[in-house]
């Protein structure tokens, strides 16, 4: 057995995140790993990578008992571990990245030896990385860093590789490269554990998948005998999930009050230009385009976080100058960015810090002075109505799974009740039960009369929530209408297609 777990458990504090859980891994397999995001998987990665030496249970590898305390005995061990953050050195070069501590000569560093032994670390692996080694790493596509991950693990020799949410960010083109590159790695007889948040990609490249829930282990089975329902139904337990396929798709006749928000022919630099499109009260907007489009700029420059260079905003009919975001809201225009680690969240900060964070404009006490009971009040709420597991107001928001991070991304925003949101990617990298309970938030708030614009790479979150849709191409909007006016087929079309759209674009006010 190539990797075996025996009742491995693991709490914080009086919070037990992992019980019980046993696992095995046969070389040469592939092993599918799912559940919600808070059901324990984070916590089991870090586990066997040596971050967390003070589990109890059994880990064994080849039959050997070993104990993870830290990761250099676990990469010892042959474990290796790619996270959907990659761990490489922006600023240095393949070579450079490959041979990362690892560096040859004791008094003087040797760029030429550097690149000899990082050629002949490529060419072990077998694996093309598709630019020189020196290439610096900055700039890299996404798929072109997971390779050097990749090479980076089989040159410490590792025969158990984990693999944590690897076809988050990567085309369709490159997640298929990817399942090759993991097959390959398992017919040489390395054990291969994937973790993904989409189920078809599970069922088609694993051979055996076990699946947690709230920190147990509640199946194991092979791949062949699970379908998409059993294994969403194994993953959220029988109730919730019946209370989510009763949830309602977005509203196409949904009452919509005046607009909220108004662009009139904005730019901003050469990358957006001539942006005319309305979000109204009660209504939610739904943009979609390839990464490039435009998108994420546009939500910027509506926050306030980019500077127009031409055309106009206007706020519930009143033209706005935005110069910050801090500006825009205490206007009432709020901005989830896409980048909930860098731009999102204080990851040191406490629950209870990043909930109220964006509230504290809204004077939660006399004389700029905000009492610590009224704080603790309104993050506990939000603590409750969002689910965030574990329910520790003062637990470091970078501890949390990133489902539940983004569940604080979007209390830290409600908290401070905006009018207009914008929200970049309000679903990446969460599990089907999160996703489920943030839509249905969202949408609850757009009845609330709030207007939202929300940019997504998952069509189908585009199909669900919105009443209007817009297509971004190059810098503008090629296209917008009710989103009854697309199908699938369509909107794959306007996204794709090289130039303007052809006799389908309306007006803003459409």
């Amino acid at each position: 057995m190539r990797l075996e777990l025996s009742r491995v458990s693991k709490r914080f504090g009086s919070s037990v995140v992992l019980s019980d859980v046993s696992l095995r891994l046969e070389p040469g397999h592939i092993l599918g790993l799912v559940g919600q995001n808070g059901a324990g998987k984070s916590t089991l990665v870090k586990i066997l990578a040596g971050l967390h030496p003070d589990y109890t249970g059994s880990v064994a590898i080849d039959g050997k008992a070993v104990h993870l305390a830290s990761p250099r005995q676990a990469r010892a061990a042959g474990i290796a571990v790619i996270y959907q953050e990659f761990s490489l050195v922006q600023e240095m070069t393949v070579a450079e990245n490959l041979l990362l501590g690892r560096e040859p000569g004791s008094f003087r560093y040797s760029p030429r030896e550097v690149a000899r032994r990082a050629a002949r670390i490529l060419e072990g692996a077998g694996i093309h990385i598709g630019v020189p080694l020196s290439t610096p790493v900055t700039g890299l596509s996404p798929a072109m860093k997971q390779r050097i991950e990749i090479v980076k693990a089989l040159s410490e020799n590792a025969s158990v590789l984990l693999m944590d949410e690897p076809t988050a960010r990567l085309s369709s083109t490159e997640a298929q490269w990817l399942f090759a590159t993991m097959r390959e790695l398992a017919g040489r007889g390395v054990g291969v554990i994937f973790i993904s948040h989409f189920l078809e990609e599970v069922l088609d490249v694993t051979d055996w998948i076990t699946v947690l829930r709230n920190g147990h282990v509640v199946a194991s089975a092979r791949s062949a005998n699970l379908g998409l329902d059993t294994m969403t139904t194994l993953m959220l337990g029988e109730q919730l999930r019946n209370q989510l396929a009763d949830r309602p798709k977005h509203h196409e006749q949904a009452a919509r009050g005046p607009a909220s928000l108004e662009a009139r022919n904005l730019g901003a630099g050469e990358r957006l230009r001539d942006i005319s499109l309305q979000v109204r009260s009660g209504e939610i907007v739904g943009v979609a385009g390839l990464v490039g489009s435009g998108r994420s700029r546009l939500c910027r420059a509506l926050a306030g976080a980019d500077t127009l260079t031409s055309g106009q905003l206007l706020l519930h009919g009143k033209p706005v100058r935005l110069r910050n975001p801090r500006q825009a809201l205490r206007a009432g225009i709020a901005l989830i960015p896409e980048d909930r680690k860098n731009q999102g969240l204080s990851l040191v900060g406490s629950v209870r810090d990043n909930l109220t964070l964006m509230a504290l404009h809204k004077g939660m006490g006399p004389l700029g002075i905000t009492p610590a009971s009224r704080v603790s009040r309104l993050a506990r709420r939000y603590v409750e109505q969002l689910e965030v597991n574990p329910p520790d107001l003062d637990a470091p928001v970078g501890t949390l799974s990133g489902g539940n991070q983004q569940k604080v991304v979007v209390g830290k925003v409600l908290a401070a009740q905006p009018q207009v949101l914008i929200i970049d990617q309000p679903t990446a990298g969460v599990d089907v039960g999160t996703k489920a309970q943030l839509h249905r938030v969202l949408r609850d708030l757009a009845d609330s009369g709030a207007a939202l614009l929300i940019v997504s790479d998952d069509l189908d979150e585009l199909f669900t929530l919105s009443d209007r849709m817009c297509v971004m191409r190059r810098g503008t909007i090629a296209w917008q209408g009710p989103a009854t006016a697309l199908d699938r087929e369509k909107l794959l079309r306007e996204i794709s297609i090289a130039g303007p759209a052809v006799g389908t674009a309306v007006t803003a006010h459409g």
